[in-house]
């Protein structure tokens, strides 16, 4: 016994002298490694600053300490300073003196020892790049901090703009920051990009701390996660894996999975309160290539900020000389301009109602938008109505009748005896394919009626001073389909492969040959119709990159392609729709569809908010899922009436049990007899209460308690919507529990 306990004593000393060892002989790398750390962190005292305002500062063998703020412009509303030692920068808001800092006061940063992000939040850019002649794409992370460049400034008028010169990357590019009313503007001139061959450029965030806010501030943070998301600040939180970062319209690559996408980022906006004072941040150049990052404290550092990241490539699948895929960066550079306004407001202006309101004032003044909605008009009635759709059958398709273009107008006639006033009636596979068989063969089915009784239906809702959309997709095609090629006319990803799914049977269609068909194949034949227009379905949820030989596009650049064959639409028919509402579209939309009442639920989101239905209500009418389809009917109808939606149901005359073989079986309740009375009902309402508002913008939106919320119109007059099973009471008005009031300006419910 005693022998095996030596045994045992001198196995366990051995054991330890060993690891003693390994440890005393790892110390001087694990040494020289942290040292080497703090090198990298520490200030090139070879940094150069040359400026035509303000001279070099003299070398030492110190890192140079920081410099002093000084005022470089100034208007009635903000000044706005800059530092010469790290282009730092400041924005006073001269309504109140609050100050807007680019680089956190390094007193206010909790970085729970991450010297690394001690030094990010002092940085005027962060930047990832990576090395061409790497076997797969390796993409690294830098920041002003750690790479300490080289400056060149040169004075604008109402600000500067500033050469940055990385030495060691070989990567240089211009920034400039410029005072516009109560706005800044920065600006990354795509010309002004060079790199070398050895680091190429993939991404630059300007700005990524401007105003970063700490967990004891007051607010929130303001990201376009469908219709809008907000995030308070919090002292007690978790360490998240990720932060919200969205393409602006949507994923950079085509996908083909179809269940689970995040919602998009439809425009290209972003925000920040912190206690009495806001900014929102508007991409107003080059947002196709961009996204909007949101990073909340427990994200690598405990400091909440919102800013945007500017994309000057993407990343693609290539295949290797073994046949294995591998990611590898685009070759050219993105040369586009990038201008990020910063709007501030302060006071009660100060929150996310006021933010929405300055980007309908941009809608209108600067992008084109024309108000849709007439003053005092009726609620519209929006009436999808599936006309056809094709069944796959082993010799030949049957094409099924599930509304003719005769039952179309007793419908509508129905309703109008009923009651409904206004009705936007749109018609999904009207043509001889049928509904989601793309391309569609753009001629009207004679199964339904033909040409003939499609002119008729027109004429009797032009009469009736009717909206009629015709839906039709021309971004999809699938296999076996006329009308495309499936090697000349469709989508190219940047390996110059056919994008597709893995069966090879749907196609994406390049947008610039679409647009130079559409006048001649779709417009021309229909030129005789009295409908409203085309509504476009896929061009307002999904925007790509194509590389095709004969017609290659930027993501602007297919936008710019769909957006004419809107413009044309409106041209010919006067108006035009769109399935989605991406910031492109609405310039020529007459009404949009499939607007999201819902987030993606990201972990660290306290709340969905209207943002962008505050930024279109009485603008553009929008619709968004089916009625007929809620999962709690009661529940999603109170939310259309707080985010404004019309009254939408997407019907068929015949029963949705002839939908069930189909490609489209989601549409598994839609017989008109089984829903008119529900849909008139609840029309009614809308139409008796809401209409006095419907022609309105959205002045505020705020939550009241919770489940209670309250929507002010630019009248005055409220409406308070209650989730709650219990009634509740606002201001001396009572509000049925899981019901709404509208309450007038200075009246009663």
């Amino acid at each position: 016994m005693k022998t095996r306990l030596a045994k045992r004593w001198i196995y366990y000393l051995t054991v330890s002298v060993i690891l003693a060892a390994l440890v005393l002989l790892a110390l001087p790398s694990v040494q020289k490694a942290m040292e080497r750390a703090k090198e990298e962190m520490r200030p090139n005292k070879n940094q150069v600053v040359e400026s035509e305002q303000m001279p070099a500062p003299e070398e030492s063998g110190q890192p140079q300490k920081p410099t002093n703020f000084e005022k470089i412009a100034e208007n009635d509303r903000l000044e706005l300073l800059f530092r010469s030692s790290d282009s730092a920068i400041a924005v006073i808001d001269k309504s109140n003196g609050y100050r807007w800092e680019s680089a956190v006061p390094l007193q206010d940063v909790e970085t729970d020892g991450n010297e690394l992000w001690t030094a990010s939040s002092q940085s005027i850019f962060h930047l990832t790049y990576t090395d061409p002649h790497l076997p797969a794409l390796e993409t690294q992370e830098t920041n002003f901090a750690l790479e300490q460049p080289k400056m060149t400034t040169t004075s604008l008028e109402n600000g500067i703009s500033v050469r940055y010169e990385l030495p060691r990357l070989k990567i240089s590019f211009d920034m400039s920051f410029q005072l516009k009313g109560n706005a800044l503007e920065v600006t990354v001139p795509g010309q002004s990009i060079q790199e070398g061959e050895d680091n190429w450029l993939m991404s630059v965030a300007p700005l990524p701390f401007f105003g970063a806010a700490s967990d004891h501030d007051k607010g929130y943070a303001v990201y376009p996660d469908g219709p809008g998301a907000l995030s308070y600040f919090k002292t007690n939180h978790p360490n998240y894996l990720n932060p919200y970062r969205a393409s602006v319209y949507g994923a950079d690559t085509i996908t083909f999975n179809f269940f689970g996408r995040e919602q998009n980022a439809m425009l290209p906006i972003f925000g920040l309160k912190v206690g009495d004072n806001s900014f929102m941040g508007i991409i107003t150049q080059g947002e196709y290539d961009a996204n909007i990052l949101y990073s909340p404290s427990g994200y690598l550092i405990n400091l909440n900020r919102v800013s945007s990241e500017l994309v000057y490539r993407r990343e693609y699948e290539a295949v290797k000389k073994d046949g294995n895929l591998t990611k590898k960066p685009e070759k050219d550079l993105i040369r586009e301009d990038h201008t990020i306004r910063y709007v501030f407001f302060s006071g009660k202006e100060a929150d996310y109602s006021h933010m929405a309101t300055a980007y309908r004032e941009y809608l209108l003044d600067e992008q084109g938008v024309v108000p849709k909605v007439k003053k005092g008009e009726a609620v519209p009635f929006g009436l999808d109505l599936l006309m056809g759709i094709k069944k796959d059958q082993i010799l030949i398709d049957h094409f099924i009748q599930n509304t003719t273009f005769s039952e179309a107008q007793d419908m509508m006639e129905d309703l109008s005896q009923r009651g409904v006033q206004s009705i936007s009636a749109n018609l999904l596979g009207w043509t001889g394919e049928g509904y989601m068989s793309y391309p569609s063969g753009y001629k009207p089915s004679r199964k339904l009626g033909g040409t003939s009784g499609l002119a008729k239906l027109s004429e009797y809702a032009k009469a009736k001073n009717y909206q009629l959309f015709l839906q039709d997709n021309y971004v999809e095609a699938w296999k076996g389909n006329d009308g495309f090629s499936s090697r000349k006319d469709v989508v190219v990803g940047a390996n110059h492969f056919v994008v597709t799914d893995r069966y090879s049977e749907l196609f994406y269609l390049n947008a610039g040959k679409q647009n130079a068909h559409f006048q001649k194949k779709v417009l021309n034949p229909l030129r005789k119709l009295d409908i409203t227009g085309i509504n476009f379905d896929g061009i307002g949820s999904q925007l790509y990159y194509d590389y095709n030989d004969e017609y290659p596009l930027k993501r602007g650049g297919t936008a710019k392609q769909w957006t004419e064959m809107m413009e044309k639409s409106v041209l010919q028919f006067g108006g035009a729709a769109s399935v989605g509402g991406n910031g492109y579209s609405l310039k020529h939309s007459s009404r949009l569809f499939g607007i999201p009442m819902e987030d993606s639920g990201f972990f660290f989101t306290d709340e969905t908010i209207p943002f962008y239905q505050m930024a279109l209500h009485g603008i553009i009418p929008y619709s968004g899922d089916p009625q007929n389809l809620f999962y709690d009917p009661q529940l999603q109808y109170l939310k259309m009436v707080e985010y404004g939606y019309m009254p939408y149901y997407q019907l068929t005359m015949n029963h949705s049990e002839d939908l069930k073989d189909t490609i489209y079986s989601d549409l598994f309740s839609s017989a008109y007899s089984n829903w008119v009375d529900q849909a008139v009902q609840y029309y009614k309402e809308m139409n008796d209460k809401l209409r006095p508002v419907w022609s309105q913008t959205m002045k505020e939106h705020r939550k009241l308690q919770d489940d209670v919320y309250e929507v002010v119109y630019e009248d005055g007059t409220r409406v308070i919507v209650n989730y709650t099973p219990g009634e509740v009471t606002v201001d001396h008005h009572l509000v049925p529990g899981k019901n709404f009031i509208v309450v007038p300006k200075g009246g009663s419910a």
